[in-house]
């Protein structure tokens, strides 16, 4: 059984909507939760509604989020504040996830160097962050990564032990930029041009409904591009000296 396959009816919900994308977000917060010692103290930074809580049943499992936040669930974190300031004593946490939530930050090596701040000495973060993705949470969504720039901005916390690898190959990010163009049904147009582009919008969906169909099913073939340099997005893991 896959990670996407595996795990609630609320997890699997949560990776379906992008399976392309989360089904490699799954796996790496899987083997990150894997790799922590029962009742160790977890931050959750910028968790949303919390989609991965249940892989932390075992720890020590803490939620954070600011009042801004688009989703539902954010409000009801353990702890409502930015990320830029938390208001946790220093080496509060044994490890810090934080998915999807660096393209949002206006500063972000101030938030990193918050995260180190928390975390014990010889502490864990885990980190993903999207590379090809459309421009989402709206004003908030400030940038995209390089391999080059993670590593940069995490030793220049102090972070050592840096790994970054993709989380989908080259075939998932050609399948989930095809399926995506109802992402462009969102510009408001003149009528007789809406029209023109609602048919060249469908042709691009009946034409991705194969190759999604690939990606999704083949996930050796897409392994095997993993190298190509244009994956979905990067996770990263890091330890704290």
């Amino acid at each position: 059984m896959s990670a996407a396959d595996a795990g609630s009816a609320r997890l699997r919900r949560h990776v379906s909507e992008f399976p392309l994308v989360r089904r490699g977000i799954l796996a790496a917060v899987s083997d990150f939760a894997a790799g922590l010692a029962p009742g160790a103290r977890i931050l959750d930074a910028g968790a949303g509604d919390a989609p991965y809580a249940e892989l932390f049943g075992h720890c020590a499992y803490v939620t954070a989020d600011w009042a801004n936040s688009p989703h539902e669930q954010a409000g009801g974190s353990d702890i409502v504040a930015s990320l830029d300031a938390l208001p946790v004593k220093d080496a509060s946490f044994d490890a810090v996830l934080c998915t999807e939530v660096l393209e949002h930050l206006r500063a972000p090596e101030t938030v990193l160097a918050e995260l180190s701040r928390v975390l014990v000495p010889g502490g864990r973060l885990c980190l993903t962050v999207p590379f090809v993705w459309p421009l989402h949470e709206e004003p908030y969504d400030f940038f995209r990564y390089t391999p080059f720039a993670l590593r940069d901005m995490l030793r220049a916390q102090g972070f050592e032990n840096v790994e970054v690898e993709p989380t989908s190959g080259y075939l998932s990010t050609l399948a989930q930029v095809a399926d995506m163009s109802w992402w462009l049904y969102r510009r408001p147009t003149a009528p007789l041009i809406r029209l023109r582009e609602k048919v060249v919008l469908r042709l691009i969906r009946v034409w991705s409904g194969p190759l999604v169909a690939l990606a999704r099913r083949n996930t050796q073939f897409d392994h095997a591009f993993l190298g190509v340099p244009l994956p979905l997005g990067f996770r990263v893991l890091a330890v704290k000296p």
